[in-house]
């Protein structure tokens, strides 16, 4: 477990002069409330049960707090109908406990000025890095962004120029077409083969794929929403084509902390080859990890400084001083929780896996090598109540759009769309595994029954 460390004041007052601090401290120390022992105690142990362990296994109701996971497809079913939010990428738990202590204090300041400094947070990213990964990061190689998309977007402007494309992988993150289409700059799929229950890089295509006009390719990893953690030798493979073909490697590793057992991630800035490493950009964020997208906070970094000095150019972050605050304390003390969510994660996924292959025995099932999404093939499904058909009928974009309209309406189960996700999604749906297992076990009943009674 990370050390534990407590928010300090001086993150407020860092830049103040010596003769202004003596002058200031009587009224600081009155201005800030401090918690009591006692009410930290109380916060701070509610979450946990009599052995030490997280309750990830009572659901937690998120719907009316304006989350988009659970109250948006009740606004898109306004009748009722939807029962269970299986989409977009976050977890249905409680963030940890020391999170919301070091938001709660950061809170009493009752001030909201500009932030001075981000060098604690971007020396705990460091940290995180080397411990948890094993990753050398200096911090002069680090810049903090409100995200991974503005990141990444501020990269594909200086990298790709007017006319220029990026590669990628499919099935992989929507969201990297929103990107390019923010920076103006086109994209090109590079499919890969389903082969023995995994998806492929097709090496061949990928190669034909790099012409002249590429100038970027994003590499996720692990690659959402595909589960894929790919290998060191797959990750140099790509690399060495890339610096080959003069195409800069875009690595969003967002997904990094969640890896199942039995497989390592390895960060694109750690391979063992200098020149790929040196030509690519990395991106990662902890809120995945520990639930924290709604606080805007990611980075990037190169160890190539000339790439680096490119993209901020280009780049300009506007952070959230408790957004900073929470990544701090996630960071700080939150390696206990995160890795037995990783584990009760890693179990669902064994849960989905077992249930499909004996329940839902019509559905294409890709065993997940880590992220917290599994990618479910409905074809024959869809085929059965004629999605390729009626789709355009019902102004639906895609058939597998008709399909997620027909299953919230015959089971309450709303899952993201394959088709969305670039060529080979076809067929396909995501879902979201990272919720109690009561509810995990409602949603995949209810889609079981009526799979079963159409095919």
């Amino acid at each position: 477990m990370l050390e534990s460390k407590t928010l300090s004041r001086r993150g407020f007052i860092r830049n103040t002069t010596a003769a202004a601090l003596t002058g200031a401290a009587g009224s600081l120390a009155t201005a800030i409330p401090q918690a009591s022992a006692q009410n930290r105690e109380e916060r701070l142990s509610i979450p946990k049960l009599a052995d030490g362990r997280y309750d990830f296994d009572t659901p937690y109701d998120r719907g009316g707090s304006n989350c988009r996971r659970w109250d948006l497809p009740a606004r898109l079913y306004p009748d009722g109908e939807f029962k269970y939010g299986m989409g977009i990428a976050s977890m249905d738990f409680e963030c940890p406990p020391e999170i919301t202590g070091a938001l709660q204090d950061r809170v009493s300041h009752h001030s909201w000025g500009y932030l001075d400094s981000t060098d604690e947070l971007v020396d705990e990213i460091v940290d995180w890095n080397e411990r948890y990964h094993g990753l050398d990061l200096d911090a002069r190689m680090i810049t903090m962004s409100d995200g991974v998309y503005p990141g990444i977007i501020a990269a594909l402007r200086s990298i790709v120029s007017a006319g220029g494309k990026v590669l990628l992988t499919t099935p992989t993150y929507s969201g990297f077409y929103v990107m390019a289409s923010q920076a103006r700059v086109d994209t090109i799929d590079s499919p890969m083969r389903y082969d023995n229950g995994r998806y492929e890089i097709d090496w061949d295509d990928l190669e034909l794929k790099m012409t002249p006009d590429v100038r970027a390719m994003i590499v996720c990893n692990p690659q959402n929403p595909t589960g894929n953690v790919w290998t060191e030798d797959e990750l140099l493979r790509i690399g060495r084509l890339c610096v080959e073909r003069k195409v800069v490697v875009l690595a969003d590793e967002i997904h990094s902390d969640f890896v199942r057992r039995g497989h390592r991630y390895v960060a694109f800035a750690g391979l063992p080859d200098r020149a790929v490493v040196e030509n690519s950009v990395s991106f990662n964020a902890v809120s995945k990890t520990f639930n924290l997208a709604g606080m805007r906070n990611g980075y990037f970094y190169s160890k190539s400084p000339e790439l680096l000095v490119r993209v901020n150019e280009v780049h300009r972050a506007d952070l959230s001083t408790l957004g900073v605050v929470a990544n701090i304390a996630a960071y700080q003390n939150g390696r206990e929780w995160f890795e037995q969510v990783n584990a009760y994660i890693d179990d669902n996924h064994a849960l989905v896996e077992a249930f499909v292959a004996e329940h839902m025995p019509t559905v294409g099932n890709t065993r997940n090598e880590g992220t917290f999404m599994t990618f479910l093939d409905f074809s024959r499904t869809m085929a059965a109540i004629g999605a390729d058909e009626l789709y355009a009928a019902h102004d639906m974009a895609t058939p597998e759009h008709y399909f997620r309209d027909w299953l919230v309406k015959g089971t309450g189960v709303f899952l993201n769309t394959g088709s969305d996700y670039g060529a080979g999604g076809e067929g396909h749906m995501r879902m979201n595994i990272a919720s109690s297992r009561q509810v995990l076990r409602g949603a995949l009943d209810a889609m079981a029954g009526a799979v079963n009674a159409v095919v």
